[in-house]
């Protein structure tokens, strides 16, 4: 079986298509599972805190996604698995990686940073001025976790989140929607809308406008990195400027204060 993730090509999967292994049922799916994960993962939160006795259960566990986010990952992991074996993969085959040009992917990762900061603060501005009035994002959801929690979020967290997150929306459902809806335009627009939705739902919080604005403010970035993705079809790189990015967020927000 080929390292440089030969068998999640437009090319193999148009095969897998034709003989039946690869249908509308997977990637529909997953489309929304993440989502779905994330709200299952914060209520067993939810619901430990309210047994401790937390009247506000739920914007309690939201201070904790950065740990009860591996639960999430791992639910994705699970049903990818079983996914991309129903059509005779391997869940590997999604990342696509090859030790030979990780030095390659490890450059493209660190070069793909910069864009990808244009268009991820570029969609919070430009989501918050349509929302709240004003280009400035509304204060973090996310509060102060305790120590150890706060080194998870910085040294487990991004690993996990950069690779699972990669592999769901570009490894996994835009080449495959590609190949099933015959389109390009099709693929980028049903994976960017469910990509940005689970943010949604990342935490759930019951207020129509920070649920607009999370809705609106990740769109430019998913429709740019999936774009990236089915141009390059180079997962790896992908998954290191997103671990980047989340463990610097997580190191400025949640360690950094424990360290002044």
């Amino acid at each position: 079986m080929p390292a440089d993730g030969s068998l999640n090509t437009r090319a193999d999967l148009e095969r897998r298509a034709r003989s039946g292994r690869l249908r509308w049922t997977g990637p529909a799916t997953m489309l929304f599972a993440r989502s779905g994960f994330a709200v299952i993962a914060q209520a067993l939160v939810a619901g430990g805190l309210a047994l401790q006795g937390s009247a506000t259960s739920w914007r309690d566990a939201a201070v904790w996604f950065p740990v009860y986010a591996t639960l999430i990952d791992a639910g994705c992991l699970a049903l990818l698995y079983k996914l991309v074996r129903a059509e005779g993969g391997r869940l590997v085959d999604l990342l696509g990686f090859d030790p030979r040009r990780f030095g390659r992917d490890l450059l493209f990762g660190m070069l793909l940073i910069a864009p990808s900061l244009l268009f991820i603060l570029g969609g919070i501005a430009a989501a918050s001025l349509l929302v709240y009035g004003t280009p400035h994002a509304p204060p973090s959801i996310f509060g102060r976790l305790p120590l150890p929690g706060a080194l998870y979020a910085v040294l487990v967290f991004p690993v996990l989140w950069g690779v699972t997150e990669q592999m769901t929306y570009n490894g996994y459902l835009a080449p495959r929607i590609q190949v099933v809806a015959r389109s390009t335009v099709i693929a980028v627009a049903l994976v960017a809308f469910s990509w940005s939705f689970q943010h949604v739902v990342m935490p759930v919080r019951l207020d129509a406008s920070y649920a607009a604005y999370r809705m609106l403010s990740p769109i430019p970035f998913s429709i740019f990195i999936v774009l990236v993705y089915l141009r390059t079809r180079r997962l790896t790189p992908l998954a290191i400027a997103h671990g980047a990015m989340d463990g610097a967020d997580a190191f400025l927000n949640l360690l950094w204060p424990w360290l002044r």
